[in-house]
């Protein structure tokens, strides 16, 4: 694993408390004793990350070529033994999507945060950057209210001789319909990923939160825009609406919509100290006030903590058929999971469904589900063990 990336060493660093998971693995607060500066530390154990050893180094690429005041910060990163650590700037007010846990957010606030996450998007795109997975759980504020995009694993580049991409990646509820199609796709795709953050920020959750993610995917596609209802104002829900085009060619660049009515009323940051001043009283509250120091730090410690939402990246190519290494592999693969399905009673016959529905849009799921399922399973409990479950499976037991 190579990386060129600004010199940082193990001795730079005091570790302090686990502050959270990221995409890869655990983060901690600590301290840069060059500048006396706290940052962010992430700790990512390689040999349980094999498969996502590409997507490590692309968030480390995309976030050392950025240098934007709305882009999270990357001082550097370094290797101890097996351990990849990637140090970033610290945002002590949470992500959005930890403010919203101690309420709803007000217009006021809403228009904040999108402005912010809007010039995010436009300095991205000036540099033929897409974030690709554009939701609360991935803006990230500072202590004094300022906002920031964070998460960089299934970020993509484009060039001056490929303007569009055509991987599926994303969070499903807040994928665009033309990258669940595997159109071809640019900037766009952010945007509308924005207006469903958009409805996320003002009702706590995106829409059709309470259904199957794989039976969303095919909603999407299907469906007529979701919209903002309720007492919002008229600006606020024709900005939803324009970020909610179904025609990438008829939503606004982030540019455009820096210049929208509901964006230009926005305030100032200070106002956002507030929602984190409300989330640190709700949180020292509830149970979710969990810190542990590096030394005491554990897989079970780190498994209790709150996970950000589910992001497919890009090698979950789930609406393409992947070839087996033999017959036999798929056929064994699609009767084990066959099996499971036909078993399920009829108070799960929507978890069945929705799993028909994943297949019957995305021809191919079931496979790479199991696949997935299988290689996560077999590191833990051996392959022995694996193939007694396996077993079971095929013979209805």
């Amino acid at each position: 694993m190579s990386l060129a990336t600004p010199q940082t060493s193990e001795t730079d660093l005091i570790m302090h408390e686990l502050v959270g998971k990221g995409s890869f693995g655990a983060v901690f607060k600590g301290i840069d004793q060059r500048t006396n500066q706290v940052v962010a530390i992430k700790i990512i154990d390689l040999e349980k990350a094999q498969d996502d050893i590409d997507d490590i180094q692309k968030e480390i690429l995309i976030l050392s070529q950025c240098d934007s005041p709305f882009i999270t910060k990357y001082h550097g990163s370094y290797l101890k033994d097996s351990k990849l650590c990637i140090v970033m700037e610290f945002l002590g007010g949470g992500s959005a999507l930890d403010l919203m846990k101690a309420g709803p957010f007000e217009e006021t606030h809403i228009a904040i945060i999108l402005r912010d996450v809007l010039k995010g998007l436009d300095y991205l795109h000036d540099e033929l950057k897409l974030h690709r997975d554009i939701k609360a759980a991935n803006i990230m504020l500072s202590e004094n209210g300022d906002v920031k995009l964070a998460d960089f694993g299934v970020a993509g580049q484009l060039s001056a001789s490929i303007s569009k991409r055509n991987t599926f990646t994303g969070t499903p509820f807040w994928m665009a319909p033309e990258v669940i199609n595997r159109s071809s796709y640019d900037f766009k795709a952010d945007i509308w990923s924005l207006g469903i953050t958009a409805i996320e920020l003002a009702k706590g959750r995106p829409p059709n939160a309470a259904v199957n993610p794989m039976k969303v995917l095919k909603m999407i596609v299907d469906s007529n825009p979701p919209q903002l209802d309720g007492e919002f104002g008229k600006p606020f829900k024709a900005f939803v609406d324009i970020c909610l085009n179904k025609d990438p060619q008829h939503r606004q660049s982030a540019k455009e919509l820096l210049r929208h009515a509901f964006i230009k009323k926005a305030k100032r940051n200070y106002l956002l100290v507030d929602l984190i001043d409300r989330y640190s009283k709700w949180k020292s509250e509830s149970a979710e006030n969990v810190t542990t120091n590096y030394e005491d730090a554990t897989l079970s410690t780190v498994s209790s903590l709150p996970d950000w939402n589910m992001t497919l990246r890009e090698e979950d190519e789930v609406c393409e058929v992947i070839k087996p290494d033999g017959p036999e592999d798929v056929d064994g693969i699609r009767n084990c999971l066959n099996s499971i399905l036909g078993g399920l009673k009829d108070d799960n016959a929507e978890v069945r469904g929705a799993f028909e529905a994943a297949e019957g849009a995305c021809p191919g799921f079931i496979d790479i589900f199991v696949r997935k399922l299988v290689g996560k399973l077999q590191p833990t409990i051996g392959d022995r063990k694996l193939n007694q479950i396996l077993g079971h499976i095929k013979t209805g037991r």
